[in-house]
C-alpha cells in the first residue's frame, strides 16, 4: 500500500482500520471498566483464558498430558531451548500463522509460529498503554528505533502516524536534524529504546534548546537510573515504560503517575518464579518472569521462562491501585549480568551503579568482559572529561569492584550494539 493509500485508510475509526482483534480488545476493556468486581472479573477472565488454550495445546503431541481441568503451578516450565529441541511437537496448525524470530542476542535466535491477526489486540493494548501519559490515535510519533533507511533523512509511516528516524546513525548533524523536524511538526511523544532515547536527551541538555518533545515512550532494553534521571529530572520529559517481548506472553506498562510494571491480565498470565520454582507471592523478593500467552493459538507457549527478572510488589499494585500482577526493576538476561572475578565470586553490574554527577563528563559507558577478573570499562567522554575525571572514575570504580577484579578503561568513540541497535550495558564473553 502506498502512502497516498494510507493516508486515505488512516482516516477511517481504529475500530475498522486495525480490525476485529482490535475491537476485541477493545470490548474486553470496556467490560472490565463496566464490571463492578473488577477483581473477580481479572479471575474469571484468566482462568477461563488458561482452560480454553489447555484445551488447545492438548492437541499437539508436546502438550498432550494437558486438559481444561489442570493447574498452572503444577505445570512444568519450558525454555528457548525446549522450542528448539520440540519445535515441530509444539504446532497446532500453521494455517493463519506468521513464522517469527526473536533476535538472537544470546545464542541461536528462537523461531515461532503464532496468528497473523495478533497485530490489532496488540496495537490497542500499546496504545492503551500510551494513553496513561495522554497519547491519542491523533498524535504522531517520532520513532527512532531499528530503522535502516539509507540516504533518506525520515520517512512518514501514516497509518501509525510515525515519523520514522535512523537510530543506526546519531551523529551531532544528524541529532540536530532530528531535534529540529520534530520541532517543524510540534511531535510531543518519542518512540525509541532508553539508550537511543538518552542519546537525544543528553544532545537536548547539551544545545540548551526548546522542543516540544513531552514523553518519552520506552522499551525493549534494560532502563538504568542514569537513563531516568537525565530524561525525567533534569530536563523533565516523562520517561514512560513497558515491558514486552518477541514471544508476546507477557506485557506490562506504567500507569500515569506509578512507574511499577503492571502486567496486563487480559494479554497473558504472568508469574514471578524463585530458584524453586515456586510462585513467589512475597514483596521484595526478585524471581525470574514466566509467561502463558493467550494471543498465540498456532504454537502456545506454556509457562515459558523468559529469562528476564523482577522483583515482585503483589497481585494489586498499592500505589495505583492496578488489578493484576506487579512488578518493578526488570532486568533483562540474568547471567549476562554478572561479573566474574579472578577468584571465582561474582558481581552484577547493579554493583556499579555510578554517581549521577558522573554523568556530566561522559555521554555513556559499557562494560566488556572476556576474562575472569579482568573488566574492560569504555567511555564516550564529554568536553568537560579530562584525566582527573578517569583518575576519579577509576577509583569509584574500584571502591565498588572491590578486590579481584582488574579495571582497564579506555576512552572510545562509541559504544557496541547488537545487530538490531539494541545497547548492553554489559557484554559477558565468558561462557558459563
Amino acid at each position: 500500500m502506498n502512502n497516498l493509500l494510507k493516508r486515505l485508510a488512516r482516516l477511517l475509526p481504529d475500530d475498522i482500520l486495525f480490525g476485529g482483534t482490535y475491537r476485541h480488545a477493545k470490548k474486553i476493556y470496556s467490560t472490565f471498566n463496566e464490571s463492578k468486581d473488577k477483581t473477580d472479573f481479572v479471575l474469571s477472565y484468566q482462568n477461563e483464558k488458561l482452560k480454553s488454550i489447555f484445551r488447545l495445546a492438548a492437541k499437539t503431541p508436546f502438550y498432550q498430558y494437558l486438559d481444561g481441568s489442570s493447574k498452572i503451578e503444577n505445570l512444568p516450565f519450558i525454555y528457548k531451548e525446549t522450542v528448539l529441541e520440540s519445535f515441530n511437537k509444539m504446532i497446532v496448525e500453521k494455517s493463519g500463522a506468521d513464522y517469527v524470530t526473536t533476535a538472537g542476542t544470546s545464542g541461536k535466535p528462537l523461531g515461532f509460529f503464532i496468528n497473523k491477526n495478533r497485530k490489532g489486540f496488540e496495537w490497542f493494548w500499546m496504545t492503551n498503554n500510551w494513553s496513561k501519559v495522554g497519547y491519542t490515535s491523533s498524535d504522531y510519533r517520532a520513532v527512532l528505533r531499528n530503522h535502516s533507511l539509507n540516504e533518506k533523512k525520515f520517512k512518514v509511516e501514516p497509518l501509525l502516524k510515525e515519523y520514522q528516524y535512523n537510530n543506526f546513525s546519531l551523529d551531532n548533524n544528524y541529532l540536530d536534524f532530528i531535534l529540529k523536524h520534530i520541532n517543524s511538526k510540534q511531535i510531543k511523544f518519542l518512540h525509541a529504546y532508553p539508550s537511543a532515547a538518552y542519546i537525544l536527551a543528553s544532545k537536548i541538555k547539551k544545545t540548551k534548546n526548546a522542543t516540544t518533545l513531552n514523553t518519552f515512550l520506552c522499551g525493549s532494553e534494560n532502563i538504568f537510573p542514569f537513563q531516568k534521571n537525565l530524561i525525567q529530572k533534569e530536563l523533565n520529559i516523562r520517561m514512560y515504560t513497558w515491558y514486552g517481548h518477541t514471544e508476546k506472553l507477557i506485557q506490562a506498562g506504567e500507569e500515569r503517575v506509578c512507574e511499577n510494571y503492571h502486567s496486563n491480565p487480559f494479554y497473558g498470565y504472568t508469574e514471578i518464579i524463585d530458584n524453586n520454582g515456586n510462585q513467589i507471592k512475597t514483596t521484595g523478593f526478585t524471581g525470574e518472569l514466566v509467561g502463558t500467552g493467550f494471543i498465540n493459538t498456532k504454537m502456545p507457549f506454556i509457562r515459558y521462562k523468559t529469562g528476564d527478572f523482577a522483583e515482585y510488589i503483589g497481585e494489586e499494585c498499592p500505589e495505583c491501585g492496578h488489578i493484576g500482577l506487579t512488578f518493578r526493576n526488570v532486568k533483562g538476561r540474568w547471567a549476562g549480568d554478572k561479573i566474574f572475578k579472578s577468584d571465582g565470586s561474582i558481581i552484577t553490574t547493579t554493583a556499579l551503579n555510578l554517581h549521577n554527577d558522573t554523568y556530566k563528563f561522559i555521554k555513556n559507558i559499557q562494560y566488556v568482559q572476556e576474562r575472569k577478573g579482568i573488566l574492560k570499562v569504555r567511555v564516550i567522554p564529554e568536553n568537560t572529561y579530562t584525566s582527573v575525571t578517569k583518575e576519579n572514575l577509576l577509583r569509584e570504580l574500584m571502591l565498588k569492584v572491590g578486590n579481584n577484579l582488574e579495571i582497564d578503561l579506555a576512552e572510545v568513540e562509541d559504544v557496541e550494539y547488537t545487530s538490531n541497535k539494541k545497547f548492553q550495558l554489559l557484554i559477558q564473553k565468558i561462557k558459563i
